[in-house]
């Protein structure tokens, strides 16, 4: 039994045009996905056999997690920030269904600490709308944020809800679904580390090297070290990562098939704590967005593919991996604006975040997908 995979393969010394596409156009009605790779031109392939990471792209999801707000928030939020409410007004399918429906193999998690359970299991939009006895949508998570351990939602208070309440639990489903399947092409998941917060009653805890070694151990305690790539597995002999990526490159796709890849969004206080302890992420977990020239450099995060996109074509040609967004906050789903996503496809960054993987019918029939999807396990 095989999976429709977003996938295909990007020869990155010979970027072409690309034509349109994503626009209700039938998957099974691309062009057929099994010819051979070209030096000349971007190709599919059948199975990935002898590719690299770095030389195939994948389409997944930006703030994986995340639910539009519900009336009573939105109301609140739109009447001070107009513009902040239309940003967040998209939804996305559970984690499973975004894995097995859609076949997205990377994903974004925003995260808080809560070490006692006592911050985030009662936001107050939801006590306003009970208060309210407004008929909104359920929120089921009261219970699992009551419990102590690292959150994931988009802001406290208003923009609260989401499909999954924990780390741990986002972890253990993918755990699960990965040993159900386990030739997967590698799960990449993007980790954004917040303290931050526009709520007057709900302030965020720092992130601090202790937060960040139990946030390592939690990776290790649901998922094995054997299935994780990371940054250590990738420098091997070489000095640094940026040598590791410079004078060998990144590992086969067949060998890291069933693994999994934690990558740091932070590119601030968060990251620099990271590296604290070794400015080649020995001994870590995970890979930091950095630039180019840092002893760590091996992927790096350039979100916009229209004022980037030589800057990114230039590191994707240099062997780093690149994520790129291909749309944000809702602009190109309500006008209808294939653009970006096309230029985020045509720079290679080998990692494209989407709010829309599918049509959302209020604004149009916008959505992101890859021009050759090939079948793979």
């Amino acid at each position: 039994m095989t999976i429709r995979m977003l996938l295909w393969v990007q020869v990155v010394f010979s970027f072409v045009a690309i034509p349109k596409w994503g626009t209700g156009q039938d998957a099974n009605k691309l062009p057929d996905a099994t010819s051979s790779v070209s030096t000349e031109t971007t190709a599919p392939l059948s199975d990935g056999r002898g590719l690299k990471l770095n030389e195939v792209q994948l389409i997944g999801t930006h703030n994986s997690y995340h639910i539009r707000p519900d009336a009573v928030a939105k109301r609140v939020i739109a009447s001070t920030a107009a513009r902040e409410a239309d940003a967040i007004e998209y939804s996305h399918r559970p984690l499973l269904e975004q894995l097995d429906a859609l076949s997205m193999r990377h994903f974004e998690l925003d995260l808080y600490i809560d070490p006692d359970g006592t911050r985030y299991h009662s936001p107050s939009m939801w006590k306003l709308a009970k208060q309210l006895s407004s008929d909104i949508p359920d929120w089921p998570h009261e219970s699992a944020m009551k419990q102590p351990g690292v959150k994931i939602l988009h802001s406290p208070d208003f923009d609260y809800r989401s499909t999954v309440a924990t780390f741990r639990e986002a972890l253990e489903l993918f755990r699960d679904w990965s040993n159900q399947h386990p030739r997967h092409v590698p799960i990449f998941l993007l980790l954004e580390l917040k303290s931050d917060s526009f709520s007057p009653w709900t302030k965020p805890l720092p992130w601090k090297e202790i937060d960040i070694e139990q946030l390592e151990k939690e990776i290790l305690a649901v998922i094995p070290r054997d299935k994780l790539l990371a940054p250590d597995d990738l420098r091997g002999n070489e000095a640094t990562l940026r040598e590791a990526v410079r004078n060998k490159g990144w590992p086969t796709l067949e060998s890291q098939r069933g693994k999994f890849v934690f990558l740091l969004d932070n590119e601030g206080a968060e990251r620099n704590i990271l590296l604290g302890k070794s400015e080649t992420l020995a001994g870590r977990l995970l890979f930091a967005s950095v630039s180019a020239d840092h002893p760590a450099a091996a992927w790096m995060k350039r979100n916009d593919p229209v004022s980037q996109f030589e800057e990114i074509q230039k590191l994707v040609k240099q062997g780093f991996l690149v994520r790129t967004r291909a749309d944000a906050d809702t602009v190109q789903a309500r006008s209808k604006d294939q653009s970006r996503s096309q230029k985020a496809i045509e720079s290679g960054a080998q990692l494209i975040s989407t709010d829309f993987p599918e049509p959302d019918s209020r604004f149009s029939d916008y959505h992101v997908i890859l021009p050759f999807p090939f079948e793979s396990p």
